[in-house]
């Protein structure tokens, strides 16, 4: 993955809430950036990358599914070169959510993020 890549043209996508932060989307080309900051420091924060390819696989796949976590996710498509780790697939259901192509179903708590898509 080229950095210059990544950065290019990035075009605002929308928001994710997860449990403990808030994750803003951008859409570059073959990538999407997802951004969280620090809730006592908006000077600094972290960032993942997700290949565009692996939402779009998750969003056709998956269409429709209801109760889907980030762990079963990554289970059913360990054959697949999308997630080399659950995170990966969180991060892509985070993806989904900011575009409004999934929801998280916030009536399993304490439990993982359930997320169900449209």
């Amino acid at each position: 993955m080229k950095v210059k890549e990544v950065l290019a043209e990035l075009h605002y996508v929308g928001e994710a809430t997860g449990v403990r932060q808030t994750y803003y989307v951008f859409r570059g080309h073959q990538h999407y950036l997802l951004l969280s900051f620090k809730k006592d420091d908006d000077a600094s924060g972290n960032f993942n990358v997700v290949e565009a390819e692996a939402v779009a696989y998750v969003e056709n796949k998956f269409r429709g599914a209801k109760g889907l976590t980030s762990k079963q996710l990554f289970e059913e498509s360990k054959r697949t070169k999308h997630f080399r780790d659950r995170f990966v697939a969180l991060n892509a259901l985070y993806v989904l959510v900011a575009s409004g192509k999934a929801a998280v179903d916030h009536r399993f708590k304490p439990s993982p993020l359930v997320f169900n898509l449209l």
